[in-house]
């Protein structure tokens, strides 16, 4: 679509905005109506974005984003933005409230900070079974498994602590990877003899 829209040598970036907007009561952000709206870089862009009108052949529910919604691989879902009204490319960095001050962290370099929008997503790994405050039997064998993911490269390996990260065992990898998708893992637990709390 940016091909066919013929774009400017000088554009650096896409702007993404959604139809959801509101008054905000942050002291920081624009008086009056703020529209949800983010960027990314025009490579990313080009890359691997898709503007997605159906979910399994079928149209987009509105929970999704109907009529279209904006999917950035690999970037926190902030990026990918629901019930998308128009696309901007611009020649200069966007600084709107939900790029620059909602969902930005600090970036500390030294003795100085900056606030940085939410771009790729980081590694992390949850644990689906068992849940939390779930009662299980001692000295049993418990599966425990979950999903872990990453906005870059493959998922190769996840490991499991049961004594507050005194000692890790690795998980079995489940399923092959696949470029921005999670991969699942699962573990047999040996519960300890006595019955007892374990939280990690």
């Amino acid at each position: 679509m940016l091909e066919r829209a013929g774009v400017n040598a000088k554009a650096c970036e896409v702007i993404l905005e959604g139809a959801d907007h509101g008054p905000l009561e942050d002291p920081k952000a624009p008086p009056g109506d703020v529209r949800f709206v983010r960027s990314i870089p025009l490579p990313k862009a080009r890359e691997d974005v898709v503007l997605a009108y159906q979910m399994n052949d079928v149209d987009l529910p509105p929970e999704h984003g109907f009529p279209v919604r904006a999917i950035v691989p690999g970037w926190y879902a902030v990026a990918s933005i629901k019930w998308l009204q128009r696309i901007i490319v611009t020649d200069r960095p966007f600084s709107g409230y939900y790029q620059t001050l909602d969902y930005a962290f600090w970036k500390r370099d030294g003795d100085s900070a900056e606030l940085v929008p939410l771009t790729t997503m980081q590694i992390k790994a949850e644990i689906a079974q068992p849940v939390e405050g779930e009662v299980i039997a001692a000295n049993s064998i418990v599966r425990v498994h979950g999903a872990a993911w990453t906005g870059g490269g493959d998922i190769t390996r996840v490991e499991l602590s049961m004594d507050g990260g005194a000692r890790w065992s690795d998980t079995k990898l489940i399923d092959k990877p696949i470029r921005n998708a999670w991969r699942l893992w699962g573990f047999e637990w040996h519960t300890p003899a006595a019955a007892g709390r374990t939280r990690d």
